[in-house]
């Protein structure tokens, strides 16, 4: 059962590892003609990049916490699991988390956060199975709601 999980557990890091932050940027397409006319532009794209870089910094801090809670799991750290967890919840609550709006992305916001609180729950109880199960639900969750995030921006465009 053990090696199960483990496995689980490093198939999904590698899953996630395995998608750069790079391949999941949103692109920019910019129509030429539309920069000459529109002296504006430059600022808007300024302030698009930045915000850009904003969250990607954010992004990069909930993937250090998650790794922190892995690096728990592997080598049975329930602190390290409970505030890599607790961060994550955390982080979900922060403004910079609202990449969109409405009900779906509410709802998967709360279910990220409900299995970051098994987590919790299970590295308190040292059960080291409900922790790695719950992980695994969590690691799903990101990747999920990436998929649908990434989805929308690109019909935005």
């Amino acid at each position: 059962m053990r090696k199960t999980l483990c496995s689980l557990i490093c198939g999904s890091l590698l899953i996630l590892t395995g998608i750069s932050f790079e391949d999941s940027q949103f692109a920019h397409a910019v129509d030429g003609d539309q920069c000459e006319s529109e002296p504006d532009k430059d600022k808007v794209d300024g302030d698009k990049v930045d915000g850009e870089k904003r969250l990607e910094k954010f992004m990069r801090e909930k993937l250090t916490s998650s790794q922190l809670v892995l690096e728990g799991l592997m080598v049975e750290d329930y602190d390290k699991m409970q505030k890599g967890a607790q961060k994550m919840i955390e982080m979900s609550n922060a403004t910079e988390w609202q990449v969109i709006e409405g009900p779906i992305f509410a709802r998967q916001s709360e279910e990220f956060r409900s299995a970051a609180r098994q987590v919790i729950k299970f590295a308190k109880e040292k059960n080291i199975d409900g922790a790695s199960l719950s992980y695994l639900h969590l690691t799903m969750t990101c990747i999920a709601c990436h998929k649908k995030v990434n989805k929308v921006l690109i019909s935005e465009r």
